[in-house]
């Protein structure tokens, strides 16, 4: 469903773009960073290794939550290119400015987003596309 662009908003648009692109490298960033520290430690004393492992786990939960981010951030970037960026993947009607300021990726407008009992946060990324009925 490409929309045609005037002159403001593919100026908009090429600004998220930059903003997802940013967001993108800084989680990608992120990701690296923590299974590097992790890998560094090599073998411990067994009195430490149970604070190890829970530190592991927190590692490997924070990179889950790390990667849904990059997902949706990846989604997005997608739907700039084919022209369906700013667009709910619900309703179909424009995501306001004012959300995509705070959440670029937004995938759903507020309405949606809320009927279909979703975070507004959306930080989630396994959550299905809402089907919803009027």
């Amino acid at each position: 469903m490409k929309r045609r662009l005037g002159k403001q908003e593919a100026k908009q648009i090429e600004a998220y773009r930059r903003i997802l692109l940013d967001k993108r490298v800084e989680v990608c960033s992120a990701l690296g960073v923590k299974f590097d520290t992790l890998a560094a430690m090599g073998r411990v004393a067994e009195d430490d290794q149970a604070q190890i492992s829970n530190d592991e786990y927190i590692s490997l939960s924070m990179n889950s939550l790390d990667y849904q981010q990059l997902g949706l951030v990846e989604e997005a970037l997608d739907r700039i290119m084919v022209g369906d960026y700013g667009t709910c993947m619900a309703c179909g009607e424009l995501i306001p400015s004012k959300r995509l300021k705070v959440i670029p990726w937004a995938r759903f407008c507020v309405a949606c987003q809320e009927r279909a009992g979703l975070p507004l946060v959306e930080s989630e990324m396994d959550q299905p596309v809402p089907v919803l009925d009027d």
